[in-house]
C-alpha cells in the first residue's frame, strides 16, 4: 500500500512563535495550540542533524522547500519516550491488521476458487477494492483527520475492518455481497487507520524517523504473513464463513483499542481554517517538469502488477502441486520479505544510495524476479526465491516514494505531488490483479498448471520494467553522475 506522506501541510499564515515548542506535556500541547504553531512534520527520515538540513537545503536550491522550518522544528521532536514508542507500537498494529489483511486475502481467493464461487478474475476484484478504497477516498479522509483527530477517525476504521469481514460471513455464497463486505467495508476501514497513522511516526522522531517508520510499516508485511497462515488454518479446522468471522472479531479486539491509544501532536484545524496550501490537491504547473510526469506514468504502471504476487501466489502454488498449507507459507514469506524490503530500502535508502536510486533497482529488481524466476518456478525452492526477492523489492517500493518526492520536489509541494500521483494510482488498484485473472483464465485456468499462469505473470513483470524504466529516466534528469547518492 501507500507510504507515510505530508497530509497537513503548516499554515503560511501562521503567527511566528518566540520559543521552541515542547510536546513533552499536555500543558505543552495546549500552549502550542493557543500561540497556534503548527509544526512542519516532515520527510525524509534522517539519522542526524546535518543530513536532515542538508536534504532541505539541497531541495531549497530548486526552488521547492524551505530548509527553516526544518531546521526550527528539529529540536522539539521527542525521538524516545514512552509515548512516542507507545504510538509506534499502536501504530503497527493497526498495519498488521488493515493493510496486512489486504495482503493476505490471495489465501481468501484460493478457498473461494475452490468452492466454486467465481473464476480468480472475478474475485480479484474483492481485494483489488480493498486497496482502491485507499487512492479514492485519500483527500477527504486527509480532511477528516485534520477536523477530528486521528483517534476518532481510526475508532472508525477499526469499526468497520471488524464489521467487513463478520457480515461477509454470511456472504460466501454471493460475490456481490461479498464484493461489499469484505470488498467496500472492510477497504473504507482499512483507508481509514491508514491515515490516521500514516504520518504519525513522524510526529515524534526526527532523528530516528527512519527507524520508527521503518517498524511501523512493516506491520504491513508481518500482518500478512501471520493473518496468512491463520486463514490457511482455520480454513481447514472451521468452515469457510466462520473463518471470516473469526478475522473480523480478532480485527476489533486488536484494532479498537489500538485505536484507542493514538495521540497527534499537532493540534486539530477545522475545515474552515485549512488554508490553501492546506487543501490544495491539483497542481498544473507540475505538468511542465518531466521529472513529474515520468513519475507520473511510472508510478501508475508500477501499480498494476503490484498485487498479482500476493493474490495469485497461494493458488500458483496449489496448481503446481504444492499443498494449501505451503502454498500459504509462500505467501507468507513473501509477506515478511516486504517487510524486511520496507525497512531495509530505507536505510539503504538513508545511507548508501539515496531514494531515488533505491526505487530504480527495487522496481527494476520486481521486473527481473518475475519474468526469470515465477514463470519457471514449479517446485518450492525457486517459489521460495522468487517470494523473498520479489516481496523485498515490492515491500521497498512504497516506503522509497515519499523520499522521492521530497527529494525532487521538496517537503512544502510533497502533499500536492503525493495527492495526484496517487489519484493516478487508482487504475492500477482496481484493475491490475484482475486483469492478470483474466489472462489465467483465457489460457485455461488454474486447472492447466504453471503454462496457463504464464501470460499473466509476463504481463506483470513487463510492467514492472516499464517502471523501472520511467524512474531510471527521471534519475537521469536529476544528475547525470551515475554514482552519485540521489
Amino acid at each position: 500500500m501507500v507510504a507515510q506522506i505530508q497530509l497537513a501541510a503548516p499554515s503560511s499564515s501562521a503567527p511566528q512563535s518566540t520559543r521552541t515548542p515542547s510536546f513533552s506535556s499536555t500543558k505543552n500541547s495546549e500552549d502550542l495550540s493557543a500561540t497556534n504553531e503548527t509544526p512542519s512534520f516532515q520527510y525524509p527520515p534522517t539519522a542526524s542533524r546535518t543530513s536532515a538540513l542538508s536534504a532541505e537545503t539541497e531541495a531549497d536550491q530548486t526552488g521547492s522547500a524551505s530548509a527553516a522550518d526544518n531546521k526550527e522544528a528539529f529540536d522539539s521532536y521527542p525521538d524516545s519516550g514512552w509515548n512516542a514508542w507507545i504510538q509506534v507500537a499502536a501504530s503497527f498494529a493497526l498495519f498488521a491488521t488493515t493493510v496486512g489483511g489486504v495482503y493476505s486475502w490471495g489465501v481468501f481467493q484460493d478457498a473461494l476458487v475452490a468452492r466454486g464461487l467465481a473464476p480468480s478474475s472475478t474475485l480479484a476484484f474483492i481485494g483489488s477494492l480493498q486497496a482502491t478504497v485507499q487512492a479514492v477516498f485519500a483527500i477527504p479522509i486527509a480532511r477528516l483527520v485534520r477536523a477530528y483527530g486521528p483517534r476518532r477517525v481510526a475508532v472508525a476504521g477499526a469499526i468497520f475492518t471488524g464489521l467487513g469481514p463478520i457480515l461477509a460471513g454470511w456472504c460466501t455464497e454471493n460475490f456481490a455481497a461479498l464484493l461489499i463486505t469484505e470488498g467496500l467495508l472492510f477497504g473504507l476501514g482499512e483507508a481509514l487507520c491508514f491515515f490516521s497513522i500514516a504520518t504519525l511516526p513522524s510526529q515524534y522522531f526526527l532523528r530516528r524517523r527512519n527507524q520508527a517508520t521503518g517498524l511501523v510499516y512493516a506491520g504491513s508485511g508481518i500482518g500478512g504473513a501471520v493473518f496468512a497462515v491463520c486463514t490457511d488454518q482455520l480454513l481447514k479446522r472451521v468452515s469457510l464463513p466462520w473463518t471470516f468471522r473469526i478475522i473480523g472479531v480478532v480485527m476489533l479486539a486488536i484494532n479498537l483499542p489500538a485505536a484507542l491509544t493514538l495521540k497527534a501532536r499537532a493540534a486539530k484545524q477545522p475545515f474552515r481554517s485549512e488554508t490553501k496550501t492546506q487543501t490544495k490537491t491539483f497542481d498544473a504547473s507540475l505538468f511542465k517538469d518531466a521529472r513529474f510526469n515520468l513519475l507520473l506514468v511510472g508510478t501508475a504502471i508500477a501499480l498494476f502488477p503490484l498485487f498479482v504476487p500476493p493474490f495469485f501466489l497461494p493458488q500458483y502454488g496449489t496448481s503446481v502441486g504444492l499443498s494449501t498449507t505451503t502454498s500459504a507459507l509462500l505467501l507468507a514469506g513473501w509477506n515478511l520479505s516486504s517487510s524486511a524490503g520496507r525497512i531495509g530500502f530505507g536505510f539503504g535508502a538513508d545511507t548508501i544510495l539515496g531514494s531515488l536510486n533505491s526505487l530504480s533497482i527495487c522496481l527494476l529488481l520486481v521486473g527481473l524476479s518475475t519474468l526469470l524466476i515465477w514463470p519457471f518456478a514449479t517446485s518450492i525452492g525457486p517459489l521460495v526465491l522468487f517470494a523473498i526477492i520479489n516481496g523485498f523489492c515490492a515491500g521497498g517500493m512504497f516506503s522509497l516514494i515519499p523520499g522521492t518526492l521530497s527529494s525532487i520536489f521538496g517537503t512544502r509541494r510533497l502533499s500536492v505531488v503525493f495527492s495526484m500521483l496517487l489519484t493516478s494510482w487508482t487504475p492500477g488498484y482496481f484493475l491490475g490483479a484482475p486483469a492478470a485473472g483474466y489472462l489465467l483464465q483465457a489460457y485455461g485456468g488454474p486447472d492447466q498448471g504453471a503454462g496457463a499462469y504464464r501470460p499473466a505473470i509476463f504481463y506483470a513483470g513487463s510492467l514492472s520494467l516499464g517502471s523501472a524504466g520511467c524512474i531510471i529516466a527521471v534519475r537521469l534528469l536529476q544528475s547525470k553522475q551515475l554514482w552519485k547518492k540521489v
